[in-house]
């Protein structure tokens, strides 16, 4: 069988924070561009586990492939199955990518995976452009799915793949799974050992260059030493709640092979890195006890971290850190469920200046707690005391499964089942809701504006900014960055 495991375009994403004139100022995406991990696991298990398979992988997202493009390479290489990736918030063109695999290869079966059948699971099946969808990990699910297909046996037992028939009996009989979010209420596809999981392959991804305005070079590999969170913050709507965490052998294992490669830094792309100090240690013992000299950074939380974990890192090549800080007070804290406080904040963001660790602030405007204009400026005023090498403010967006979401809709604050209709009927007008019932979404994109310049262009900023270039490539990364505040 020919199977192709694509990442479509995103021409038609979801607008998430519109201004005046209908465009967006600056979002998460504008800092770069990833591999889509997941979709490059499910991948690499069928590779590893099956043989008689010729496999493709297309992320038009990394690769900058329109739908023209698109169109010539899927006549070129015409595959017997299709699995599509999917973020909601994507879906016009996880659809327009479907038909346009449909037109061309009538026969073809067509898979949905990703993080929209999690979140969507009984709307997902309704999907005609589909023959069966994957709810939760795809991994081993789709490597027997695969297998069933080419021996034309029914595949509607494995647990995890669905059709719109298969579904029926949990209409009325839904079950919950508390490893995922509260909307998977069927049995889903599910790695208990994710150290069974076999390596990712980077063949598939290595000719392209994903850049990354705050990396030091042109040349990242993205890795995962752990999946899913087990905190609870209300606005967080990452999809599988329980944490597994991957040898540290095995995930120094990855690290060699991308070096053997020629990657030359390295971002742990968890969602918890840190869940514990002793793991960063564990970590960085491995890498000193192999000898193994990289440029890493993680994305963590402030209330796991130590000082004596940073040492470590430090000595091991840690260059950055990212923690999610979202808001200024202790309170507001308290209502994000945030499980720390501005102390431990402080102490972390401390530890790393006098460390020479680079550090990322994420912060979020918009908060309901945050009723005023003064109160989103202290709230960047807070941020800057923090003194932090780079920030990332984004405006609050009401996801759905989510429980600030489900406060809005308690509240009045916005419509109840919008993103059930659109994930019936997708089209481009849709626009994410955001709490405006105290600032309305043009002041919030104002003041966003406002709190990026406010930041990053305070001379001694721009000053010690400018001192920190080590290459060509930081160079013209920043560059780009001024270039979009400047827009």
């Amino acid at each position: 069988m020919r199977v192709l495991i694509i990442n479509p375009p995103d021409e038609n994403t979801v607008i998430e924070n519109p201004d005046e004139k209908g465009d967006e100022f600056l979002e998460a995406d504008a800092f770069g561009d990833f591999p889509p991990l997941g979709a490059l696991y499910v991948l690499s298990h069928l590779e590893a586990k099956t043989t008689g398979h010729q496999l493709f992988f297309k992320d038009c997202v990394g690769e900058r492939v329109r739908y023209p493009a698109l169109r010539t390479w899927l006549e070129e290489i015409k595959p017997d199955i299709v699995g599509i990736t999917s973020f909601t918030v994507c879906l016009v063109d996880t659809l327009k990518t479907a038909r346009l695999i449909r037109e061309i290869i009538p026969n073809v079966h067509l898979c949905l995976g990703g993080h929209h059948p999690i979140a969507f699971p009984h709307e997902a099946v309704q999907l005609t452009e589909f023959d069966s969808v994957v709810v939760g990990e795809g991994e081993i699910a789709f490597t027997e799915l695969v297998e069933r297909l080419a021996a034309g046996r029914d595949f509607t037992d494995i647990q995890g793949v669905y059709t719109r028939e298969s579904m029926r009996r949990y209409e009325n009989n839904p079950l919950r799974d508390r490893r995922f979010l509260r909307t998977v209420t069927v049995p889903p596809a599910y790695v208990e050992d994710i150290d069974s999981l076999p390596m990712v392959n980077r063949k598939y991804i290595r000719h392209i260059p994903y850049k990354n305005i705050i990396g030091a070079t042109d040349n990242l590999a993205t890795i995962l030493q752990s999946r899913g969170c087990p905190y609870k913050c209300t606005f967080c709507d990452v999809p599988f709640k329980k944490y597994r965490r991957r040898s540290t052998r095995l995930v120094v294992d990855e690290v060699e092979a991308c070096l053997a490669m020629g990657y030359r830094e390295f971002r742990f792309y968890d969602d918890l890195f840190n869940m514990r100090a002793q793991d960063v240690i564990e970590f960085c013992d491995e890498l000193e006890k192999r000898r193994l000299k990289i440029v890493w950074d993680f994305r963590g939380r402030v209330n796991t971290l130590t000082r004596e974990c940073l040492v470590r890192a430090k000595a091991a090549g840690l260059r950055m850190a990212s923690f999610g800080v979202e808001t200024a007070t202790d309170e507001g804290m308290k209502l994000l469920k945030k499980g720390t406080n501005t102390a431990k904040v402080r102490d972390a963001f401390a530890w790393c200046r006098e460390l020479k660790i680079l550090t990322v602030a994420d912060f979020i405007i918009g908060l309901p707690h945050e009723k005023t204009v003064e109160d989103v400026r202290n709230n960047i005023r807070f941020l800057i005391s923090l003194d932090p090498d780079f920030a990332q403010i984004s405006i609050l967006k009401l996801y759905p499964n989510t429980e600030l979401y489900d406060q809005a809709v308690a509240q009045g604050v916005i419509a109840p089942d919008r993103w059930k209709q659109f994930s019936l009927n997708p089209h481009k007008d849709f626009r994410i809701d955001h709490w405006e019932q105290y600032l309305d979404l043009p002041t919030q994109v104002a003041l966003q504006r406002w709190a990026y310049r406010k930041f990053y262009f305070r001379p001694r900023y721009i000053w010690r900014s400018l001192l920190s270039v080590r290459s060509i490539y930081e160079f013209k990364s920043k560059a780009k960055g001024v270039l979009q505040l400047l827009q």
